[in-house]
């Protein structure tokens, strides 16, 4: 009976880790890559929020977390955090939005501004969205965003 009862344990513990491994693995996120440009890794991050309740499991904050300059994931702290700052007033607006505006405000080689606005029911809010190359040690440039900032129009 003792050995019956660790048996299905094992079992079970296997299967569940197996499981857990292959759902990891089956995530689909896309990496960070060279062949990617500033604004697909833009529409890449736009996209995976605004479908983020379709995914399922914050998959769409986990998507644009990848995509999180290496140095400001050392500010923010693990994905834990980065979650709960997205869903903070400031910018859970941008989850499971509706429509999206993409303006072109700066674009260089290393360095692009956009100005975003995304709409979710009647509600609309702009954000600065700050793309920048980082260089790997094999000499190889992503685009990755390195600020995400509400904006509005102030009028004098």
């Amino acid at each position: 009976m003792k050995n019956s009862k660790f048996l299905i344990f094992v079992t079970i513990f296997s299967l569940t880790v197996i499981v857990t491994g292959l759902f990891n693995h089956s995530k689909g996120l896309i990496k960070p890559s060279p062949n990617l440009t500033a604004y697909q890794v833009l529409n890449i991050q736009l996209q995976s929020l605004k479908n983020n309740k379709k995914l399922r499991n914050n998959l769409g904050i986990i998507q644009t977390y990848e995509f999180a300059h290496p140095e400001n994931k050392k500010l923010t702290g693990p994905l834990q955090n980065f979650t709960r700052m997205i869903q903070s007033d400031n910018y859970s607006i941008l989850l499971n939005h509706e429509k999206t505006k993409v303006g072109v405000i700066h674009q260089d080689q290393f360095h692009e501004v956009y100005l975003i606005q995304v709409t979710k029911g009647k509600k609309s809010e702009n954000f600065l969205w700050t793309l920048i190359t980082y260089i790997d040690e094999n000499k190889n440039a992503f685009w990755y965003t390195v600020n995400v900032i509400p904006y509005s129009k102030v009028s004098t």
